[in-house]
């Protein structure tokens, strides 16, 4: 199913190739995420303009990726890695689980090497958890963008580079896309750059390895990414400190060391090349999935 890392083997794309498609994906994801953002700056983040446009932003890769898998007559096997939920139930418990166990390993190490204190919100649980979940997987950072990302993208890379340089390349673009968030006041992104670019290199690295063990499941990942958006979010819990720096520092490195276990322990996926785009294989049940 994988080729030798030492033997890429060149998938004949029938528009294009793959250099061409990825950059013209990329390109078309920016312009479009980043024109919604300006207008939507120009407008004001306290406007109802800026809440429909920054939403329609987070869907700039599913339509790139939809344009270019609808143009190449891919668009059925590109869509249907949304519903690939038969994988395994292993699988199902690394989406849920570990992004909240990451997230709460990063305010552990923070609150263990500050004066931090953290108490969780007082808004019920119950109510205030599924309604995040769901908001973000459906509208903010879940499908939006994985059905770029990873369902688009990524599986084109695998059939030039390793799983490990394709995800960090991806960790790149993907991190590049949210730059004009971090100059637009009231937004989510704050800090440095350069700790959330290392940060969501080493998610990207985790979440591809998550989508080529499930052989494409979207679904999957677009969990993961929701539940990790949802922990780091900050809305579950309040947190004062005065050493701020050290919270992205903290959940950097605890990414990092799931990021590198991957590659450490799945060697047979993180530095193999594909023979052809997953997404292409379409839904297929395979028992090496469970093992």
């Amino acid at each position: 199913m994988n080729a030798a890392a030492d033997s890429p083997v060149m998938y004949p794309l029938r528009n294009g190739g793959l250099r061409r498609r990825v950059l013209g994906f990329f390109a078309l994801t920016y312009l479009f995420s980043w024109l919604c953002w300006g207008v939507g700056s120009a407008l004001g983040t306290d406007t109802a303009g800026w809440s429909v446009l920054s939403t329609l932003a987070g869907f700039g890769p599913l339509l790139a990726g939809g344009f270019y898998s609808f143009r190449d007559g891919e668009a059925r096997s590109w869509a249907r890695q949304a519903v690939h939920w038969r994988v395994g139930g292993r699988w199902w418990l690394v989406a849920v689980l570990v992004a909240p166990v990451l997230s709460l390993l990063g305010y552990g190490v923070f609150l263990w090497v500050t004066d931090a204190t953290m108490q969780i919100t007082s808004d019920p649980l119950y109510i205030l958890y599924p309604v995040l979940f769901f908001y973000i997987l459906l509208l903010r950072g879940g499908f939006g963008e994985e059905m770029g990302w990873r369902g688009f993208a990524l599986p084109y890379l695998q059939t030039k580079y390793n799983t490990t340089i394709a995800a960090f390349l991806i960790g790149i673009g993907w991190a590049g896309w949210h730059l004009p968030l971090f100059f637009i006041q009231d937004t989510q992104q704050a800090g440095s750059f350069s700790i959330y670019l290392v940060s969501v290199i080493g998610l990207s690295i985790v979440l591809a390895w998550l989508y080529t063990r499930t052989r494409g499941s979207v679904l999957l990942v677009a969990v993961f990414h929701a539940q990790w958006n949802v922990f780091d979010s900050g809305a579950l819990f309040s947190m004062q400190a005065t050493e701020t720096i050290i919270a992205p520092v903290a959940s950097a490195v605890v990414i990092w060391l799931a990021a590198l276990s991957t590659i450490a322990f799945d060697q047979d996926v993180m530095l193999s090349i594909q023979e052809r785009p997953i997404l292409l294989d379409g839904i297929v049940e395979s028992e090496s999935n469970d093992r």
